[in-house]
């Protein structure tokens, strides 16, 4: 338990994450949740409303480096190899502060050619983002990441997409909340 809690705080200490994650207090992977929230001030929300226990929080500023290259196995014109392909994807990878934090974050190696599921510090990676263009932007850029670079979490099942609402609606003292301009649209016919 002690080695384990070692490893935790080693990654955080050499990553310089502690100004930004607000990491969770059990130290193994079951039962834990990541959130990947949009910018500081979401941060400071989900902080707050999070279980200190087993819900950590990661707060990204802006959006992060599109990642997405093409096929490293498959050679255009015969011309370079697949390796020098993922050198430079990785190398511009790592150019990126967001993508270097979301790492050091996960605790994986991005350089190696199939992760290690047993060092992924959590057991859930839910992307939480606004419910504006901005934030559909963020998320694709966030799943393309971990689609083209680490698809093993997306096929074992450690990827989710939290949906938070788009529109708030108080009515008296009571409050409701819709997901989109549909759901505000029912709720107004219904109400005439």
């Amino acid at each position: 338990k002690a080695r384990e809690n070692v490893r935790r705080k080693g990654a955080l200490e050499l990553s310089g994450l502690p100004g930004k994650l607000a990491d969770c207090q059990i130290g193994k992977q079951e039962g834990t949740e990541l959130f990947i929230v949009e910018g500081d001030s979401a941060g400071g929300s989900a902080k707050q409303g999070r279980n200190r226990s087993n819900q950590a929080v990661l707060p990204l500023r802006g959006k992060i480096l599109n990642t997405y290259v093409e096929d490293i196995s498959v050679k255009k014109n015969g011309n370079g190899n697949g390796s020098d392909k993922r050198t430079k994807a990785l190398s511009k990878m790592i150019s990126s502060n967001e993508i270097v934090t979301l790492i050091n974050a996960l605790g994986l190696d991005p350089k190696a050619q199939e992760i290690d599921l047993k060092d992924l510090r959590y057991g859930k990676i839910i992307i939480m983002t606004d419910a504006d263009v901005d934030g559909s932007h963020i998320r694709t850029l966030l799943l393309t990441f971990f689609y083209r670079h680490m698809r093993e979490l997306i096929e074992e099942g450690f990827i989710y997409i939290a949906q938070p609402p788009l529109f708030r609606v108080k009515k008296n003292k009571s409050e409701l909340y819709l997901k989109d301009e549909k759901e505000l649209n029912n709720y107004f016919t219904q109400e005439i």
